[in-house]
């Protein structure tokens, strides 16, 4: 895996390596969610049962550390040619959907609300109460999407030619012509 400009991969590779990438980050983040900041007690009781309050929120903070990852990185590296850069927007992209869709179904699980996915919003359902949020990870999958299309379409070389250098035919200075 070269971050060379001239030394390319292919769409389906760099994805997988986005995949792995994401994979990697999200383990290297994981540590994270038990430090996570929580002001009420871990465990809260609420009609008779008790809900553990730790792994909700440590998973919500794990994806926003991601989304911080995803968005600093986005700044500083959109545009560039190199593959590192690039894997580093689309690993921390792809790790923060998946947490963040991850964080909502770990949500459904604990509380039991309606979950209504809308575009780029979740309207959330609980005891009577409505809330809506707005779906960062839409938002996210979007650009991740955007930047995979651009990718695929963008005009690559055909293998071997990138190893061959145009000759240079023009007439040189002080030479035989």
């Amino acid at each position: 895996m070269t971050s060379e400009p001239g030394k390319d991969i292919n769409t389906k590779t760099y994805v997988l390596y986005s995949i792995g990438g994401a994979i990697a980050l999200i383990l290297i983040t994981f540590p994270f969610g038990g430090v996570a900041p929580l002001d009420e007690p871990k465990v809260y009781a609420s009609d008779g049962a008790y809900y553990n309050l730790g792994v909700p929120v440590g998973i919500s903070f794990i994806a926003f550390i991601n989304l911080l990852i995803f968005i600093v990185s986005s700044i500083l590296f959109w545009g560039s040619k190199g593959l590192f850069k690039n894997l580093i927007i689309d690993s921390s992209a792809l790790s923060f959907v998946f947490l963040n869709y991850f964080n909502y179904y770990v949500l459904w699980l604990v509380w039991h609300p309606q979950i209504t996915v809308l575009p780029f919003l979740f309207l959330i359902k609980y005891n009577g109460a409505s809330a809506i949020q707005v779906d960062f990870g839409q938002m996210v999958l979007i650009a991740y999407i955007y930047r995979i299309i651009k990718r695929a379409r963008k005009p690559r070389p055909l293998s071997g030619l990138e190893s061959v250098k145009p000759v240079d035919e023009s007439p040189q200075p002080g030479g035989v012509q």
